[in-house]
């Protein structure tokens, strides 16, 4: 059963300092994960995308890790603003075999 799990699901840090999201998935075949930020009545706003060989790629302040032997990815934010006060949604695609 394909599973995608997001920690915490709420957060609440001092402006300045750091904070880490977890996604813990399940899906395979894994295709790439990617990290979104979502303002309140705003779309997602695509932050990373990590195929199976990466498993470090940063985007100004965030930072984006992923190990696919675990099925882990953390997204670490540096310096937190205001402007970060957002939703954050992890997306693990999964590879479509021929039939399915």
């Amino acid at each position: 059963k394909n599973q995608v799990e997001q920690s915490p699901q709420s957060l609440i840090i001092l402006e300045g300092k750091n904070c880490t999201l977890q996604c813990n998935y399940t899906v395979s075949p894994f295709n790439n994960l990617r990290w979104y930020k979502q303002d309140t009545g705003k779309g997602p706003i695509s932050l990373t995308i990590m195929t199976f060989s990466e498993n470090t790629k940063s985007n100004g302040r965030y930072i984006a890790t992923l190990d696919a032997d675990t099925k882990q990815s953390s997204l670490h934010i540096t310096a937190a603003q205001l402007s970060d006060s957002a939703s954050y949604i992890c997306v693990v695609s999964t590879l479509c075999s021929p039939g399915t």
